[in-house]
């Protein structure tokens, strides 16, 4: 386990530790005792996947693949909600900038808002906002983690495996180091 110095992200890292650490414990007893798996299940699923030891097992290898896929994406998810609200902030200071220095025919045309705010709402906008701020190492591993998180979300289709998959501590450990480096720039 790492230290996560973010409070939003630790608090997600240690929930997707939790949810990991109870299937670890649990889940391998299924493959010497397929009936264990009726302990696990809601009640409307007793019975359906203890039957055969194959479905047993294929349905445990499904919870587990699962998991690791939510933990990506919750993990990411809690990146982009602290990375966007580091943004707004941003913006938020420069716009008040502009509207106090701005001459009047800025302000009719709005001009200023589209200056200052490209429409950023995207991970990628993001990414292209901070490359060059963070350390190009850090860089690299948060496109390779996009690229996995962009990959599940988007149902495995259209698109190759990401090269490289991450363990849940590495990336936690990457996304709390590329907030840090950005909180270093404010």
């Amino acid at each position: 386990m790492v230290t996560i110095e973010n409070e939003d992200l630790r608090l997600i890292y240690h929930s997707v530790l939790t949810i990991k650490n109870i299937l670890d414990r649990d889940l391998p007893r299924v493959s010497v005792e397929k009936s264990y798996l009726d302990n696990l299940v809601p009640q409307g699923l007793k019975g359906v996947y203890s039957q055969k030891q194959n479905s047993a097992l294929t349905f445990v290898d499904s919870i587990t693949s699962l998991h690791y896929d939510s933990s990506v994406v919750s993990l990411v998810t809690a990146f982009e909600k602290i990375v966007f609200a580091k943004y707004r902030t941003s913006y938020g200071a420069i716009k008040t900038v502009v509207n106090e220095k701005a001459e009047h025919p800025l302000d009719y045309y709005h001009s200023r808002e589209r200056f200052v705010n490209t429409g950023i709402d995207k991970l990628a906008g993001i990414f292209y906002l901070i490359e060059g701020i963070i350390d190009q190492d850090t860089m690299e591993k948060l496109n390779i983690i996009k690229d996995h998180r962009n990959y599940i979300v988007h149902g495995k289709r259209d698109s190759t495996p990401p090269s490289v998959e991450f363990e849940l501590d590495d990336i936690a450990k990457v996304l709390d180091k590329a907030i840090s480096e950005i909180s270093l720039r404010e």
